[in-house]
């Protein structure tokens, strides 16, 4: 599971990611060469570092170079983000997340290194239209800290087996808390049945609500579907 973060750019997308990955128990290095907004996050963060992201040797001292994850946010200076994206990538950093503007600079950064473009105000929007045309669809829905409801297709090692067979709490230490049943012709609607009995026989068609820790559920999800 990915938990060493860098976000390099602490202006508001920045911070907010750094405190987000933070609290959800992360360890984040925040990068940034305005001191005050260092400042702003010291507190939020494992460690937050003035550091100029160009700087190769000093980066490499604080240990920029050394994480599962890094989220490059410095959207308002473009020759930035692709040097800082290029180093990154240079130096082995497997996954690069970078804030971009336009569709011409997502195509650009991804020659250099990023492997993920993010587009924040396109991408929030999206998501809320999703959940007000699709409210079935349920994302990771938050219970509190690291602790959460989602749901996800039948996997496939789970198919064919009862509840009973299954022994989820055992074995993952989630809890199943409903089914979502296919609807059985096309002018039926589908069923959600809440707190199924343990010889419930699973099937490819179902999709599992389930409830447990991020952890927990993380494990779930890389099950095979």
């Amino acid at each position: 599971m990915t938990n060493h973060f860098l976000v390099v750019g602490l202006g508001t997308f920045g911070r907010q990611a750094a405190r987000a990955l933070s609290e959800g128990g992360a360890r984040v290095l925040a990068v940034d060469r305005d001191e005050e907004k260092v400042a702003v996050v010291r507190d939020e963060v494992s460690r937050a570092v003035c550091c100029d992201a160009l700087d190769d040797e000093a980066m490499e001292c604080i240990g920029a170079f050394d994480v599962d994850c890094a989220i490059v946010a410095i959207r308002k200076h473009f020759d930035v983000t692709v040097l800082a994206t290029h180093s990154l990538h240079k130096r082995g950093v497997e996954r690069i997340l970078v804030q971009v503007d336009s569709d011409n600079q997502a195509d650009a950064i991804r020659t250099f290194g990023s492997t993920e473009v993010i587009f924040p105000q396109r991408d929030m929007a999206t998501r809320i239209a999703n959940k007000l045309l699709h409210p079935d669809l349920a994302e990771r829905i938050p219970l509190g800290f690291n602790v959460a409801m989602i749901e996800i297709p039948c996997p496939v090692p789970f198919a064919g087996k009862t509840l009973s067979g299954l022994t989820l709490r055992t074995r993952f230490g989630v809890s199943l808390i409903g089914l979502r049943i296919p609807p059985a012709s096309r002018n039926s609607g589908e069923n959600i049945l809440l707190n199924p009995p343990p010889d419930t026989l699973l099937c490819a068609e179902h999709r599992l609500l389930l409830l447990g820790t991020l952890d927990q559920l993380s494990a779930i999800k890389a099950l095979p579907t």
